[in-house]
């Protein structure tokens, strides 16, 4: 119950319209209550996260499954990712722009969300370099999505309205073949 009021309060306000005083009223509890289910603010957002994280990992493999091809299925992947982030910004800008503070830094159940995405991008970019070593896949992997996430947010914050491209389709297609095409000829 308090997830699901914290997360339709992150999707509908933003972390800028969040607090737990509203997640308490969302669901008639005192905030007091809330502070019995969660140790603090930084612990509800943390599983607010983790939700969002399943969601988008869960549609990312839907979009996958639509390609013929590895190519294909990874540029699905890299668009959907920016499709998600946009139909769902606010609860994916949580995901990136919510600090932690240090002590949950390293959060056990984020930390493996985020292993498991890129995981899932190695997958699919493993047969498009059946060469490549574990430690060249996981690299490739990183700076590959670590450009798709670049992308993805240009895109959803309108930072793209000056190139004229109504859809960042184009752009996603092109690193990735791009950046496939270079490591092929590696």
């Amino acid at each position: 119950m308090a997830l699901d009021a914290a997360s339709s309060l992150i999707a509908a306000e933003g972390l800028a319209g969040f607090s737990m005083r509203k997640v308490a009223q969302a669901m008639g509890y005192t905030v007091g209550n809330l502070y019995l289910l969660f140790s603090n603010q930084d612990d509800l957002l943390a599983e607010v996260s983790l939700r969002t994280a399943d969601a988008m990992h869960a549609y990312l493999e839907t979009q996958a499954a639509k390609g013929k091809t590895p190519l294909d299925r990874l540029q699905a992947i890299s668009y959907g990712y920016i499709a998600f982030a946009q139909k769902h910004s606010f609860s994916w800008r949580l995901m990136f722009e919510h600090r932690l503070p240090p002590e949950q830094w390293n959060h056990p159940g984020l930390d493996a969300k985020q292993k498991a995405l890129f995981e899932f991008v190695e997958g699919h970019l493993e047969p498009l370099l059946p060469d490549a070593s574990p430690k060249e896949l996981r690299a490739a992997a990183t700076a590959l999505w670590s450009s798709v996430h670049g992308l993805c947010v240009l895109a959803s914050t309108g930072k793209l309205n000056w190139s004229g491209l109504k859809d960042a389709r184009p752009l996603s297609d092109l690193i990735v073949r791009v950046f496939v095409a270079g490591l092929k000829q590696e």
